[in-house]
């Protein structure tokens, strides 16, 4: 092969690979058209490519992101973008705390259009690693198709924790992390083979008593900042639904109490302020300091009747950890009065400054109230903000925070009205939240054809440390000799 010949192949290959950006372009001046519409928000560094698709018929696209160390461009056949996850994370990590600018171009009849330019912030806080959530049917009333899941969130890498492919007609649910640690973690397992499920040292331990005790089964946790003990709400929540109307459905409290579960010796204890038939109790939730629990409460009316009535309150009760008892009086922090909503899902900030709930018009299970929206109760000043950036027409439900205090991860039925979606923001230094961005998706049209709603998401900073099968194995061994339920802490 000649010296020149070899010359003209490499120059093909060359400008064959090259993206050069299209020439002659009309300007439209106006934003793309993009799904998911991400315009003007902030990201992690370490978040997987945010694919997006432009709403508008194309032979080809081309995008062009610049920020201040370097460029990525391609053109992506169709009309939706694939970025590289190399590529993608390499330019991030190289301009994070900086803007980065994206540029689309279209192609259509041999006409290339420029849209007007958007932006993100590359946030140098970095986000949890994964990303635990339930995915389950949206009306949340069946449970033979659902599953527990984790996502690496620098990637588009999906895998099962436990579904029922592997134990089938099993209901998952009320997954929890310590401080964002998987190697202490607590799930239930419903219907087949139930039970309460504790993750420790790398082991599966199912929690089951045979000796009788007031209740059957525990419900919401909440790990004490120790792992020593978790914090329970005992419920006997039922679903009703409406044949009139447009609403679909309604879930609710039968009754509830709390107790507390000491890890090491394998019991329970609770306090008459916590178990009593005067109040539903609900929700706990320890501070990082591990001196204080939070939940929610309201009055023990008769249920469903009172459904439309019932508004519950946000309380507080002091904790020693080295004695392992509770606090003589309840503090009420928030009442339905000071607010005229009720209150559900209080979860605390790493720091221990601010704790977000979900407020609704009444009840303590937000899922299919409209009007549910996320707030933040200031621990210091006692000033309650309602979070504008994050909030939508449609519903805020469940969140949890990240490991940094810098991302708040939470569930929304923004996109349609009937599946919930996981969308994350940032939270800066000053207690301000950047507009909100779903979870990045490969394929943009993904949510056309996926049946499922992302409940209960969870951050993580590493992996699951037991297999699907250890859980399995342990769900389905004989039961063991466990805790014992003790009211006289």
């Amino acid at each position: 092969m000649s010296k020149l010949y070899l010359i003209a192949i490499l120059s093909v290959l060359f400008w064959s690979c090259s993206k050069p950006v299209p020439e002659n372009a009309i300007k439209t001046g106006v934003l793309p058209a993009i799904f998911p519409e991400t315009y003007e928000t902030s990201i992690p560094y370490n978040i997987a490519p945010i694919n997006f698709k432009v709403n508008e018929e194309a032979d080809n696209i081309f995008v062009s992101i610049k920020g201040k160390s370097g460029k990525i461009e391609d053109t992506f056949t169709a009309n939706k973008t694939d970025w590289a996850i190399k590529d993608w994370s390499e330019f991030l990590a190289e301009n994070k705390g900086d803007s980065i600018s994206f540029s689309v171009y279209t192609l259509q009849n041999e006409t290339w259009k420029k849209y007007k330019s958007f932006s993100y912030f590359v946030s140098p806080d970095p986000v949890d690693d994964y990303l635990f959530y339930r995915l389950i049917t949206p009306g949340y009333q069946t449970w033979n198709k659902m599953g527990l899941y984790q996502r690496q969130l620098s990637s588009f890498e999906e895998s099962t924790i436990l579904d029922n492919k592997i134990m089938p007609h099993s209901c998952m649910n009320c997954h929890t992390l310590a401080a964002n640690n998987p190697d202490n973690m607590v799930f239930h397992i419903r219907e087949n083979n139930s039970g309460t499920f504790i993750i420790k040292d790398g082991k599966v331990e199912k929690l089951v008593s045979k000796k009788e005790t007031p209740f059957k089964s525990v419900s919401f946790p909440y790990w004490h900042p120790s792992a020593k003990y978790i914090a329970f709400s005992i419920n006997k929540v039922r679903q009703v639904f409406p044949s009139e109307g447009t609403e679909r459905a309604h879930a609710f409290d039968m009754g509830s109490d709390m107790v507390i579960y000491d890890v090491d010796k394998e019991e329970y204890f609770t306090s008459p302020l916590l178990y009593a038939d005067e109040a539903f109790e609900s929700f706990p939730c320890f501070s990082p300091d591990g001196r204080s629990l939070y939940f929610i409460t309201a009055p023990a009316a008769p249920m469903p009747r009172n459904l439309r009535n019932i508004q519950y309150s946000l309380c507080r009760i002091d904790f020693d950890p080295e004695t392992a008892t509770l606090g003589e009086k309840v503090d009420t922090l928030i009442t339905p009065k000071m607010t005229g909503k009720s209150l559900t899902m209080p979860r605390i900030s790493p720091d221990g400054k601010n704790i977000v709930l979900t407020f609704s018009d009444y009840g303590n299970f937000p899922a299919y109230n409209e009007e549910a929206d996320l707030y933040m109760y200031n621990v210091q000043d006692s000033s309650i903000t309602r979070l504008n950036a994050i909030n939508s027409s449609q519903v805020e439900s469940y969140h949890s925070w990240s490991s940094n205090g810098r991302w708040l991860v939470f569930s929304s039925r923004r996109m349609d009205g009937l599946f919930m979606n996981t969308y994350f923001a940032h939270i800066d230094e000053n207690g301000e939240f950047s507009k909100p961005f779903l979870l990045p998706q490969k394929d943009p049209e993904f949510h056309k054809s996926f049946l499922f709603s992302f409940n209960l998401p969870e951050l993580s900073i590493k992996p699951i440390p037991v297999s699907a099968m250890q859980i399995e194995k342990t769900a389905k061994q004989s039961e063991s000799d466990k805790q014992k339920f003790d009211t006289t802490h």
